[in-house]
């Protein structure tokens, strides 16, 4: 028994070896092709043919290549957004400044995003802080993809019109000497955006870390509520309502203006069914 068991415990030894191996050999060629292209192989290849100066000379020729060829890309796009609006120039500082970080976007969906700051800015000058600029550039594609499937989900309440990420609606009843209260959550997990993801975005400074609460809505009130393009009001069917939500903060409701968004069906079908069971729903139109 003990022979078979090892028969075929060292085939899967072997197996998981090769595995290793193949990841190991992938890994270390993925690391080669990364120093080739930057010109920065010198100890892999233990090449002779150029000094260590020389290749430095290489590789800043090609980093400003890139971002010379970064600059066009977004010059280029910024050019073909405009049609025929009334232009102003923008501050000087402000272009300097946005040329020297310009030039480090890569990726065409990140320089597409920047084009359309640039328009806005020569059309509104002092529209897109620095700040906003320097935090744009912090953020890695996925970050950005990950506020704009956020921005999907988020809405307006009142006469407010900066975004929220609602995340609950609560309601307050009394009985005798004590409060009790009924609370709804949102489950953004079904939505592949857990907390974590909340946590990411406040780090970078678009959300704002505390959760929230409006103030109890009156029996009485009409309020308004927009998602995107719909528009709502709601008279709440209790006394003591409420909304619970996180709020973009100023460079986020900045960016938001910018980046835009679409709606989001299965959110705004579940949406829909939250507030009916809070409030009489009427729709604006």
């Amino acid at each position: 028994m003990t022979n078979k068991v090892e028969s075929i415990d060292k085939p899967i030894e072997n197996n998981r070896a090769l595995g290793v191996l193949k990841t190991l050999t992938d890994s270390k060629k993925k690391i080669k092709s990364i120093a080739e292209k930057y010109a920065i192989d010198g100890e892999i290849n233990n090449t002779q043919e150029r000094t260590l100066k020389q290749r430095l000379q290489v590789r800043l020729q090609q980093k400003r290549q890139q971002e010379q060829s970064n600059l066009e890309q977004i010059i280029k796009q910024a050019y073909n957004q405009c049609n025929d609006e009334t232009a102003r120039d923008p501050d000087p500082d402000w272009l300097v400044r946005f040329i020297e970080m310009a030039q480090q976007i890569h990726t065409p969906s990140m320089q597409k995003l920047w084009a359309k700051i640039l328009k806005q800015e020569i059309i509104q000058p002092g529209s897109v802080s620095l700040r906003t600029l320097k935090i744009l550039l912090s953020m890695t594609h996925r970050e950005a993809a990950l506020f704009q499937k956020v921005l999907t989900l988020t809405c307006c309440i009142g006469n407010d019109k900066n975004k929220k990420l609602l995340t609950s609606i609560k309601q307050r009843t009394s009985s005798f000497s004590f409060h009790r209260s009924h609370q709804t959550h949102i489950d953004y997990n079904q939505y592949h955006l857990p907390y974590s993801s909340i946590l990411i975005l406040t780090e970078l400074g678009l959300l704002l870390s505390t959760e929230l609460e409006t103030n109890l809505i009156s029996y009485t009130d009409k309020l308004n509520f927009n998602y995107h393009t719909e528009s709502y009001c709601l008279s709440p069917i209790k006394k003591g309502t409420s909304f619970t939500y996180y709020r973009l903060s100023p460079i986020g409701q900045e960016l938001a203006q910018l980046i835009g968004s679409q709606t989001h069906d299965e959110y705004q079908e579940q949406l829909n069914e939250l507030l009916l069971k809070y409030f009489t729903v009427a729709h604006q139109y």
